[in-house]
């Protein structure tokens, strides 16, 4: 099944009577649903596919990148609970890599709070808008499933430094380094998300170079 994060600030299994159980922040998000806060530094080195193979640490390359930015979200008509960046980053990622969703081995996702993994995974064409919830109900996202995501903990468990809290665990796992964690890792799916949803990039990583 896998194994958890040791570094990971928030390491005790959860119950749905502990979620319902934490004081409501603003309904509908309890304090279960909201990131965590955390001091800390992440980095990365970014280099030619030529360089990085005379690197000490195995290299993971950049198969597709993408952004979207749908504009202010307090715009008159603005369906940005619903309607993220992600449609608009998705096209651009997917076709540059030559994947799809079902290529996705696993996906590390920004999840500052619990919906922003829903209506992302919704925005990618994982499943249906507004069938996030559904999709995600038989586990497939845990350790051993068929999508595992946010292997290392995520923004809501592991550690929040923003969108370098997927990215670092995508190059964790591109490298094959996450030991008891380590999930299938041919091509990962890896987004960051700013302002209130209205800015949103995305990767697709994979520790082979097509």
């Amino acid at each position: 099944m896998g194994g958890e994060e040791p570094r990971a600030q928030m390491r005790e299994p959860m119950t749905m009577e502990m979620y319902h159980a934490s004081r409501w922040i603003v309904e509908p998000l309890h304090l279960l649903d909201c990131c965590l806060v955390s001091n800390g530094a992440v980095a990365v080195i970014v280099s030619s596919a030529e360089r990085a193979g005379d690197m000490k640490a195995p290299p993971v390359y950049v198969l597709g990148m993408g952004q979207g930015h749908p504009g202010d979200p307090l715009r008159a008509g603005s369906d940005w609970e619903t309607e993220t960046g992600a449609k608009i980053a998705a096209r651009t990622v997917f076709s540059m890599a030559g994947l799809g969703p079902s290529d996705m081995t696993q996906l590390q996702l920004y999840d500052c709070y619990t919906y922003t993994v829903l209506v992302t995974l919704e925005d990618y064409g994982f499943c249906a808008k507004g069938e996030g919830g559904p999709f995600v109900a038989d586990g497939k996202l845990g350790p051993g499933g068929s999508l595992p995501t946010n292997t290392g903990g995520g923004e809501l468990s592991g550690y929040y430094m923003w969108g370098m809290t997927p990215l670092s665990e995508a190059v964790i796992q591109g490298r094959g380094q996450g030991g008891e964690r380590q999930q299938p890792n041919d091509y990962i799916l890896c987004t960051g998300n700013g302002g209130i949803l209205n800015y949103h990039g995305a990767l697709i990583l994979s520790p082979n170079r097509s």
